[in-house]
């Protein structure tokens, strides 16, 4: 694992944005969206210079955000909240689905323009086949919380959560088989980027691969085993931070987490750099990330925090200077 003190270009940007920013996605090299707390989302065209706010019609926290198309996006959040558009973000209308309000939906998976996975609290499972019109409900009998969905393909998807808990499938979420990893610990992001070629990170820093569709993990960052935080220490915490979110496109790859964690990969994840923020920003948590087919991918998190990344580049979030002062 190489550690790496990038020279961060700093933006220019139009608008300052100061919500916690939960989810993103890039729908270009330049174009993405973002969504947070208070109902916030987010869209910029130009890289990041300028984030414009839209109307979501709701002030619950959202949490994940995907698009299947450049017309077809889905957005989750608090209480159950699933919100659609068909019109490329320009409007966002509620969706009602299986799922009871006292659970929360944390993240989303846009197979195609019809196929959509949300998941969230206890086990909350739940997929729409015709676009939002109705939702069948997939959920867990156990008590275990998901935080994140991915498919490869619209056969292969997997999902993760707590306990080291890994759902697979190999025919469209018809049926899920139960993968757990021997560590236990908690997985809050996952990624496939073919059906056999995946990562999933967590708590205390960890990143596993697997090669053979989840069948082995292979340890890249981190412990794999559980440690009591007095047997680790205060200081080797704050070495193997929370890691949150794991994204994988070709080459480039991207892991942000608690405490200023960004890693980056130009080797199809098979090697991680960490990038040394500047000082002032290195307490800052990043909860998502979202690259493109190619060298782009952007990054957000608390209090606003976004930042651009081409292959080996960060550019700073909104109004940074060269120091990283806010």
């Amino acid at each position: 694992m190489l550690v790496a003190a990038l020279a961060f270009v700093p933006a220019s940007h139009g608008s300052i944005v100061k919500d916690n920013l939960y989810g993103v996605k890039a729908v270009g090299a330049s174009e993405a969206w973002a969504v947070g707390n208070f109902g916030s989302i987010y869209y910029t065209k130009d890289g990041g210079k300028q984030w414009d706010p839209r109307e979501s019609g709701t002030r619950v926290p959202l949490f994940g955000i995907d698009f299947a198309d450049a017309d077809h996006g889905w957005i989750v959040g608090k209480s159950a909240t699933v919100l659609a558009t068909t019109d490329g973000g320009k409007t966002w209308k509620t969706q009602k689905t299986v799922i009871p309000e006292d659970k929360h939906l944390f993240n989303v998976k846009a197979v195609d323009a019809k196929t959509v996975w949300v998941i969230g609290d206890w086990g909350a499972v739940a997929v729409t086949r015709d676009g939002g019109a109705t939702w069948q409900d997939k959920s867990l009998d156990e008590d275990v919380v998901l935080y994140d969905v991915t498919f490869p393909d619209a056969q292969h998807g997997y999902i993760s959560g707590e306990f080291g808990t890994v759902l697979s499938t190999t025919d469209g979420g018809e049926t899920w088989s139960q993968q757990k990893l021997e560590s236990g610990k908690t997985l809050f992001g996952i990624n496939f980027s073919t059906p056999e070629k995946g990562w999933a990170v967590g708590i205390d820093g960890l990143i596993v691969r697997t090669r053979d569709a989840g069948k082995t993990w292979e340890v890249q960052r981190g412990r794999a085993g559980v440690d009591d935080l007095e047997d680790l220490g205060f200081m080797e915490t704050l070495k193997n931070p929370g890691l949150y979110d794991v994204q994988v496109v070709g080459q480039q790859g991207v892991v942000v987490g608690d405490t200023g964690m960004i890693l980056t990969s130009v080797d199809g994840g098979d090697t991680w750099t960490t990038r040394v923020l500047p000082e002032k920003q290195r307490l800052v948590w990043m909860r998502a990330a979202s690259v493109t087919a190619g060298t782009h991918g952007f990054v957000v998190g608390a209090n606003g925090f976004s930042a651009t990344i081409d292959r080996d580049q960060v550019n700073l979030p909104p109004a940074a200077d060269a120091t990283g002062t806010p």
